[in-house]
């Protein structure tokens, strides 16, 4: 794991005369906040990445915890979160008191201890962020398709494609070229291939598994979009044109990388 930036909280952060501030595991990871590898962890992170996007219910995030802090444990994750947390004891004795109890839940099951399996959530959340840009907003999205008529749920819904963007597997130089072909309609086939229209749809689908719960009116337009056969035409396959135009625009205007 990388090391981030530190995040060191201060008084005024949790300031409520009412309610004494008791850190928890989520706190603590936030505060410890590791840096995510990407490449190296994707594999084991993959799938929590995207139940982390849609909010997904309890059940279903805890097992896909489970199954990523298998895949993920090392002792040098275990030393990072150890040492994460000897740094937030400093903090004041609130943090200290959390910090020592997560340490000692570190000792006797590091795998099953709180402040480890919030760790790799957050590692998972970080990986999501990497698939779109920033102020994306699922929950949005999922507000916007409960909100209008249901002839338009679908193209609200398909928003979420953007995200989708690297299960395609474009190469920056395939991207640069399609930016210069007009008209769009030629550019739109010319990134085109089956392997790749489908490998979109699948993580669509997957996506809606995981918001059945969270987030039910958007999963109900990604897992029907999944299902479908798509058009054989690209330049018919909405869903194919909307990802395409995502990702030509900003070829064509660096600006909004």
């Amino acid at each position: 794991m990388n090391e981030s930036a530190f995040f060191e909280p201060t008084e005024s952060d949790f300031d409520d005369d009412d309610v004494p501030f008791e850190p928890t595991a989520w706190d603590l990871a936030m505060s410890i906040r590791l840096g995510i590898e990407p490449e190296a962890d994707r594999a084991a992170l993959d799938e929590l990445a995207d139940a982390m996007l849609v909010w997904a219910d309890d059940d279903e995030s805890e097992r896909l915890t489970d199954v990523a802090v298998d895949r993920l444990w090392s002792d040098e994750l275990g030393e990072d979160i150890r040492a994460g947390l000897v740094r937030v004891a400093a903090l004041s004795p609130e943090w200290r008191d959390a910090a020592h109890d997560a340490l000692a839940a570190l000792g006797n099951n590091p795998r099953a201890a709180p402040v480890t399996r919030a760790v790799v959530q957050d590692l998972a959340a970080q990986l999501s962020a990497t698939d779109h840009p920033p102020f994306f907003c699922t929950c949005c999205i999922d507000e916007a398709v409960a909100h209008v008529s249901a002839d338009r749920r679908r193209a609200v819904a398909r928003g979420v494609v953007i995200v989708a963007a690297r299960n395609a597997a474009f190469s920056v130089e395939e991207l640069r070229a399609a930016a210069r072909v007009v008209p769009a309609d030629d550019a739109v086939g010319l990134l085109a291939t089956p392997a790749r229209r489908r490998a979109v749809r699948e993580r669509l689908a997957r996506i809606g598994r995981l918001a059945r719960k969270s987030m039910p009116d958007l999963a109900r337009e990604l897992e029907a979009i999944g299902r479908e056969p798509p058009p054989q035409r690209p330049e018919d396959d909405d869903v194919w044109r909307e990802l395409c135009e995502f990702v030509l625009d900003r070829v064509r205007r660096p600006e909004l990388n």
